[in-house]
């Protein structure tokens, strides 16, 4: 596990993640933000698309 802060919807937010976890499952399991969903999980559709560090990009293919 790793200790890590995200900065989301201007709230800084403490979270304990296992490397192998994506981005979306963060997002949606841990921290319970469903907005964001799970299309292909390939990066193909976008459906999952959020803005990390001022870009736009897949949180089905993100690991941290």
């Amino acid at each position: 596990m790793r200790d890590m802060t995200l900065l989301i919807n201007s709230k800084e937010v403490n979270v304990s993640v296992d490397e192998s976890w994506t981005l979306l499952y963060v997002l949606r399991e841990v921290l319970g933000l469903t907005g964001t969903k799970e299309g292909c999980g390939t990066a193909d559709c976008g459906a999952c698309k959020v803005i990390l560090g001022g870009k736009a990009v897949n949180s089905c293919v993100i690991k941290h």
